[in-house]
């Protein structure tokens, strides 16, 4: 079994969870260099920066708190089959710079949280209430996969107005 699912086994079996939220964070970064960094919105900093994103699942109580499972967000403009013939050769070199696997491409945040979640279900995890922010809760495909799987969830939805 593999390391990551050891430790999301140990952390549920000690934690005993009440929910498991997804979110994301960003990470400041200068220049261009590491992998997935990108001006995008980071919630974390509260702005449109230059940044990384991960996406994680952490396992909660009222008490305590650990990530279960993450991945890093990899925005549109680091995937060479996202990007006009102009840029491909140059998203192409940057990729392979940072040793970003061919298959690896851009996947929008709540899909990389519903590919987690499914995850922690296959390493035998039983998924107690999701929570997650208007960041995903907004979205109406994140919601539908959660219904898919039979998943109990509360997510902050926007108002209208």
């Amino acid at each position: 079994m593999a390391v990551r699912a050891r430790v999301a086994r140990r952390a549920v079996e000690v934690i005993g969870p009440v929910s498991w939220v997804v979110d994301d964070t960003g990470f400041a970064k200068d220049g261009k260099a590491s992998a997935g960094v990108a001006r995008q919105y980071s919630g974390t900093l509260g702005k449109v920066a230059n940044c990384q994103v991960g996406v994680s699942v952490h396992t909660v109580t009222d008490v305590a708190s650990c990530p279960l499972d993450w991945r890093l967000f990899l925005p549109e403009s680091w995937d060479d089959a996202a990007v006009g013939d102009g840029l491909r050769s140059q998203v192409v070199s940057r990729r392979r710079r940072c040793g970003i696997g061919e298959q690896v491409r851009h996947r929008p945040k709540w899909l990389l949280a519903v590919d987690m979640i499914d995850e922690l279900i296959g390493w035998g995890l039983e998924a107690p209430v999701i929570t997650a922010d208007a960041g995903y809760g907004d979205n109406a495909h994140f919601r539908a996969a959660l219904e898919q799987r039979g998943l109990s969830y509360v997510v902050q939805v926007k108002g209208a107005g």
